[in-house]
């Protein structure tokens, strides 16, 4: 129960990673804020949060809006209290090449995947800074780091997120405020399954020296590691979860 006490706040809650995030901030003895833009799914969140005996609160809403933020952070605070932990896991992502890649669909995943961060991160921080304690952490991903192809919007919005990461560290660490980024490699959700054949699934596995993809609750499990109270001294740091991908190289076989 190292989040005892404390309140947490995840954005993208319906997603697996997600929803694996919250179940686990939970465990850990956090009271939770929750938010996802598909009430259906927010739904089975809640239908989980309620049966762990949690104490929550749960909105589905657009966070690339300001005044939507606002008045949600603002709500958190009356009702659980101030916010301690941030967990931003909201994306959104859209398959095509960059010569195919619409203006729209390049700003729908920014609006997502790095508008809602700064936005969050802004509104929590603002919070945080008054008692000098605070964890945001921000879900980026390997392709911040090396391209994943057919996705080039998704890979500049992870590519920002990870650079946010290093300007909100420097300027919240006065403050006892962390900030610092989980970013998974190829994760084992639905929606790899259903996008993904089984041979193309294997290929990717076969790059990484772990010899599987992560899953959720591995995401979880680093969320978790970031947030806990003595990880004070960590912050601006980029936490690659993709069993040893990027060391790799070129293996021999």
């Amino acid at each position: 129960m190292t989040l005892s006490g404390r309140v947490a706040v995840v954005t993208g809650a319906t997603s697996e990673i997600g929803h694996a995030t919250v179940l686990r901030l939970v465990a850990e003895g956090a009271a939770v804020a929750v938010t996802g833009n598909t009430p259906a799914k927010l739904d089975k969140v809640v239908a989980d949060l309620r049966k762990a005996g949690a104490k929550f609160q749960a909105e589905a809403l657009d966070l690339s809006r300001p005044e939507a933020v606002e008045g949600f952070f603002a709500e958190v605070a009356r009702t659980l209290g101030p916010v301690d932990v941030l967990v931003n896991t909201a994306a959104w992502r859209k398959p095509q090449s960059f010569l195919e890649t619409t203006y729209a669909d390049w700003r729908r995943t920014f609006e997502v995947s790095v508008d809602s961060y700064f936005l969050c991160s802004l509104a929590a921080a603002r919070q945080m800074v008054p008692r000098r304690w605070g964890r945001i952490i921000l879900y980026g991903s390997v392709s911040g780091a090396v391209l994943m192809a057919p996705f080039p919007a998704y890979t500049a919005a992870k590519g920002a997120v990870h650079a946010l990461v290093t300007a909100m560290a420097v300027e919240l660490a006065p403050y006892g405020i962390t900030v610092n980024a989980v970013s998974p490699g190829p994760v084992e959700t639905q929606y790899v399954r259903a996008n993904l054949s089984p041979e193309a699934i294997q290929r990717r596995i076969d790059r990484i020296p772990a010899g599987r993809l992560a899953t959720p609750e591995d995401c979880a499990a680093a969320v978790i590691h970031l947030a806990a109270p003595d990880m004070g001294y960590v912050t601006g740091q980029i936490l690659y979860l993709e069993g040893g991908f990027l060391s790799a190289g070129v293996l021999a076989r």
